[in-house]
C-alpha cells in the first residue's frame, strides 16, 4: 500500500501569503492612524458619552426588568435622533427603551426626554401624562408615569 505524499507548498506560495500578511499589517496601522486623526479632529460629535454620564444618575433607580420608554423633540430621521436614542437604550442596558410610538410604550412607568432646547420639561411630560422624576442637565430629563410611585 503506497502512503500519500503531500506536495511541498510552492515558495511562490509562501511568499505570496507573506506579502498578503505584510500588507494587512500595514494597512492596519494605517486605519488605526487615520481613526486615531478623525476622533481627535471630532470627539464624540453626538455626546453620547455625556449622554450615559447623565442616565447613569437615574439608571439604578430603574429596576432592570422595567421598559423604559423615549421621547425627544429631535426626529428620529435626523443623524442626531438615531444617535440619542441609541445611546440612551446602550446606557440603560440591559432595560428595555422603546420609542414612543411603539405599541409597547404604555407598559413603560419611567421615561427619557432627549431635547434640543430649554422649554418646560414639566409640562412636556404632563403632556403625556408623566412626572418630573429629575432634570439630568443638557436637556436630559427622566419621568415616572403619575401613580407609578417610586
Amino acid at each position: 500500500m503506497k502512503q500519500a505524499v503531500e506536495p511541498k507548498a510552492d515558495w511562490r506560495v509562501r511568499a505570496a501569503v507573506a506579502v498578503v500578511a505584510v500588507l494587512a499589517a500595514y494597512n492596519a496601522i494605517l486605519q488605526f492612524g487615520l481613526t486615531d486623526q478623525f476622533t481627535s479632529q471630532y470627539p464624540d460629535p453626538y455626546h453620547v458619552m455625556e449622554l450615559e454620564a447623565r442616565l447613569s444618575r437615574v439608571r439604578d433607580r430603574i429596576p432592570e426588568e422595567e421598559r423604559v420608554g423615549y421621547f425627544s423633540d429631535v426626529p428620529f430621521t435626523n443623524p442626531a435622533g438615531q444617535a440619542a436614542f441609541f445611546a440612551t437604550q446602550y446606557a440603560l442596558a440591559p432595560r428595555i427603551v422603546v420609542k414612543e410610538t411603539a405599541k409597547t410604550a404604555g407598559q413603560a412607568k419611567f421615561w427619557i426626554g432627549i431635547f434640543l432646547r430649554q422649554e418646560d420639561f414639566a409640562q412636556r411630560g404632563r403632556e403625556r401624562g408623566l412626572e418630573l422624576m429629575e432634570d439630568l442637565g443638557g436637556f436630559v430629563v427622566a419621568y415616572r408615569k403619575q401613580g407609578a410611585g417610586q
